[in-house]
């Protein structure tokens, strides 16, 4: 089992045999992390925990799992996109973490950016682009489960 280190500056949780030579997400030295208890059921997450600064999209599971809820931290580098898609079963709610975006739900385009939410309803088709300047990040959360997925671009 791989042992989980959390950067004290930031709150990045890194997943390895080894601590990280400096933070991906703040660049803090090696020193700045702490190694976490398995044991410990997280109730609390602290803004940079799952944001992360690659060079493709990804797509991180936050909280642990639940019954009816899907949450997930969305990063996008710059000019990066999700095409559209639609949930046929479950809406869906995006919290803007970092980052300006652009998003596409049904016929309105919202470009958003920290702070905003943005309301997708069930079956509606939406996607989202990062439009901004630096990497972009946002809490999506949907519901009920399962969740479905159909690509439409």
């Amino acid at each position: 089992m791989m042992t989980r280190y959390r950067c004290a500056v930031c709150g990045y949780v890194h997943v390895g045999d080894d601590v990280p030579m400096e933070c991906p997400n703040c660049g803090a030295p090696q020193d700045k992390f702490g190694e976490m208890a398995d044991d410990v059921d997280m109730i609390h997450m602290d803004h940079g925990e799952k944001v992360t600064y690659g060079e493709a999209v990804e797509v991180n599971p936050f909280f642990g799992n639940y019954d009816s809820l899907a949450a997930f931290v969305y990063n996008l580098p710059v000019g990066q996109k999700v095409g559209l898609h639609k949930h046929p079963t479950t809406d869906e709610l995006f919290y803007v973490l970092k980052g300006k975006l652009r998003f596409r739900v049904g016929e309105q385009t919202i470009v958003a950016a920290a702070g905003d939410l943005v309301q997708g309803r069930m079956d509606i088709p939406h996607g989202f682009e990062n439009i901004g300047d630096e990497p972009a990040a946002f809490l999506s959360v949907k519901g009920p489960k399962p969740v479905d997925l159909v690509k439409i671009e």
